[in-house]
């Protein structure tokens, strides 16, 4: 079987290319980085240089028949940096561009696509979100709301045929993890306002095992909530972090500092409370997390971190 990762070095690819090779899959990996080549076709995977904006550039170098294309690629963004309009406007742009070209590319190759996608919900108190429930889209999450329209119509189409993968924070070693670790080894992390807020969390395993499961069963024209089974508040997540680490228990700094520091996109989606379900998940792709809680996760992935295990992320 034939599997094309357009983005095969972020976080989660970093975790789920050593695992499609040793599961015996033929792996096409994209990459934007020449330097990752190497490392790639080390894995015993293929390793394609280009940029999903510009599919011709790098077509020619694709096999005549895949089976399914995996989208993990996603426009970066720089954490601590004020979300002006411009980048805003460029950040959709961007994303409009990796969904459309892989849609595309699934549609001439007549084959899956697996899509990723955020936990953007708004819960209160008990309330917990499912698959049935409206994706909200503010602050910085609203770059998606184009695509939100092209995944629906692909399953309203069955053109191309498309599973998407719902997200929690994807944590693990590398990425925007990476970002907050050394804010905390240098006693810069701070619990923004009171913190008691719940955001979902994945290990990047667990994001990759899933990938895996959806490959597997294939079930088309379906969407998942993929997070671990523990809601946990920003702050205690924070706290919990510092303890592994041997720091200090962080401080508050007020919401309206945030909010004028990094502007209101930031400010918007980390103040957001969300309590998601993955039941839909575990029963129909017959996947579970390896971490269960962030407890477990955060162990491994700051062991992992101080003993320098070399990902590509």
């Amino acid at each position: 079987m034939k599997i094309f990762v357009i983005g095969g070095t972020g976080l989660v690819g970093s975790y789920l290319l050593p695992r499609l090779v040793e599961n015996d899959y033929e792996v096409y990996a994209l990459t934007r980085d020449v330097n990752k080549i190497e490392r790639i076709n080390k894995l015993g995977a293929h390793g394609i240089l280009g940029d999903i904006r510009n599919v011709q550039a790098f077509k020619n170098n694709l096999p005549d028949t895949l089976d399914v294309i995996v989208l993990l690629a996603m426009p970066s963004v720089k954490p601590g940096q004020r979300m002006t309009k411009k980048r805003k406007t460029e950040l959709r742009k961007e994303t409009n561009d990796f969904f459309r070209n892989s849609i595309d590319l699934a549609i001439h190759y007549n084959i899956p696509l697996i899509l990723p996608g955020g936990t953007s919900y708004k819960t209160e108190k008990d309330e917990i979100a499912d698959e049935t429930w409206p994706i909200l889209r503010v602050g910085l999450t609203e770059i998606g709301l184009d695509t939100d329209e092209m995944v629906n119509n692909a399953i309203k189409s069955n053109n191309p045929k498309v599973i998407q993968l719902i997200y929690g924070k994807i944590y693990g070693n590398g990425g925007l993890f990476r970002f907050m670790y050394n804010m905390m080894e240098k006693g810069n992390s701070k619990i923004i306002g009171e913190g008691d807020n719940c955001i979902p969390n994945i290990h990047a395993y667990d994001a990759a095992s899933a990938i895996i499961k959806a490959i597997e069963k294939l079930p088309i024209g379906e969407k998942f909530i993929i997070a671990d089974d523990t809601a946990v508040t920003q702050k205690d997540f924070t706290i919990y972090m510092a303890e592994l680490m041997n720091k200090k228990r962080p401080g508050h700094i007020p919401s309206f500092i945030i909010r004028l520091v990094l502007g209101k996109d930031f400010f918007e989606i980390i103040r957001m409370n969300s309590k998601v379900s993955n039941a839909k998940a575990k029963k129909i792709l017959d996947w579970h997390p390896k971490y269960s809680s962030y407890k477990e996760g955060l162990v491994v992935t700051i062991k992992e971190i101080k003993e320098k295990k070399n990902y590509f992320a």
